[in-house]
């Protein structure tokens, strides 16, 4: 299970890690809308260069939220998906 740097394209996701210092052998990069087919540990948001879409969110609670193991976290820290995204 490896962790999951998540980014508008896969060189942002690098270009991310890289930043952070993370180990690469332990984060993969991931694209918004890419299939997640196995189980990731802690996963990393970096908001998506061209803004957040409902697509965008549409993809974390289907396909990320289900596939993650442990913890969720945004880059930078205070950064939060739009609240009026989320439908009652």
């Amino acid at each position: 299970m490896r962790n999951a740097m998540i980014a508008s394209t896969k060189v942002q996701a690098v270009a991310m890690i890289d930043l952070l210092k993370l180990n690469p052998e332990e984060w993969e990069p991931i694209t918004y809308g890419q299939p997640i087919k196995r189980l990731v540990g802690h996963a990393k948001l970096v908001r998506p260069s061209d803004g957040m879409e409902r697509a965008h969110v549409d993809w974390i609670l289907s396909a990320l939220v289900p596939n993650l193991c442990l913890t969720a976290t945004t880059v930078p820290p205070h950064w939060s998906i739009p609240q009026e995204y989320i439908e009652n």
